[in-house]
C-alpha cells in the first residue's frame, strides 16, 4: 500500500488520539446531535479549542455538521466512520 493511501487512516487515528476528542465522540454518541456551544460548555473549553477539536474530527470523517442560521450542530458521521474503519480492517488485518 502506497504511503498516500494511509493518509485518511492517519487522520482518523490522530483525531481519536486525544482525550477531549474521545470525550466529544462519546458525548455525540449519547446525544446524537449537539450545538457547538453546548459541547464547549460541557467541557469548559475555550471556543477556539472546541472549534479545533470539532474541525479535526470533521476532517477525519468522524463527525459531520449542519448549519441552522448562525448555529452549527454536530453529530457523528456513522456511515463514513464505519466504512473507513471496515476498509482499514480489511487492508491491515
Amino acid at each position: 500500500m502506497a504511503e498516500r493511501e494511509y493518509d485518511h487512516y492517519i487522520r482518523m487515528f490522530r483525531a481519536l488520539a486525544n482525550h477531549e476528542r474521545i470525550q466529544i465522540v462519546l458525548l455525540l454518541k449519547k446525544n446524537q446531535e449537539m450545538f457547538a456551544q453546548d459541547i464547549q460548555r460541557h467541557f469548559y473549553l475555550e471556543q477556539s479549542t472546541t472549534s479545533h477539536h470539532l474541525n479535526l474530527l470533521k476532517k477525519a470523517g468522524i463527525t459531520k455538521c449542519r448549519k441552522e442560521g448562525r448555529k452549527i450542530f454536530y453529530s457523528l458521521h456513522f456511515e463514513n466512520f464505519s466504512s473507513l474503519w471496515k476498509e482499514f480492517e480489511s487492508k491491515v488485518f
